[in-house]
Order: C-alpha cells, then structure tokens, then sequence
C-alpha cells in the first residue's frame, strides 16, 4: 500500500440528503481496526485523479461497511455542491494530513 493511500474509487454517486459520496476497497485496510482508519482518513482527504490532478476534499462523514466475505468498503461522504462526474471512478483517495 502506498503511503497514505485510503483506497482506489469504484463508486462515486450523489445523493439527495448527503451529496457526492466516494467509495472503493483496498485489500491492506482488512485487518485494521475501524477506528484507526477513521483516524486515517481524519477531517481531509486528496483525490488524485487519473490525469494526476490533485483535490482536497472536507470529510462532511463516513462507513465502513463489510462485504459479504468479510472485506472492508469505505465510503466518504463530501457533501453537497461537488458533482460526483468531477470525480472519476480510478482516482485514488489518500490521507491529507494537514
């Protein structure tokens, strides 16, 4: 995994109540804890799309859901006012520390 990386997104969709929402897996965040990746993922996030443009997002909120073998998908809630189809599927989210 790379440093920071959250995962890659396989899902954007927006919703009436929440906005654009991302979402995806990534394999090395299995084993670990949900509060250490909600601490991971924090108050920011950076998306960096296919063409290496680079976004940084608020984190309105998010879920950890489970799949039905028992995979973490990660879901991020960026609130109203993005158009989910700025966002394409690919990108890759990462931590944003600052």
């Amino acid at each position: 995994m790379n440093a920071g990386m959250l995962f890659r997104v396989g899902l954007v969709f927006d919703t009436p109540e929440y906005g654009t929402i991302v979402a995806g897996a990534n394999p090395d965040l299995d084993d670990i804890m949900p509060a250490q990746i909600k601490e991971m993922i924090g108050e920011r996030i950076m998306i960096i799309k296919p063409d290496m443009e680079e976004q940084i997002f608020e984190v309105v909120s998010f879920q950890i859901s489970y799949s039905i073998i028992g995979k973490k998908n990660i879901g991020i809630c960026l609130g109203k006012g993005i158009p989910s189809e700025s966002i394409p599927e690919g990108s890759i989210v990462y931590c944003h520390s600052s």
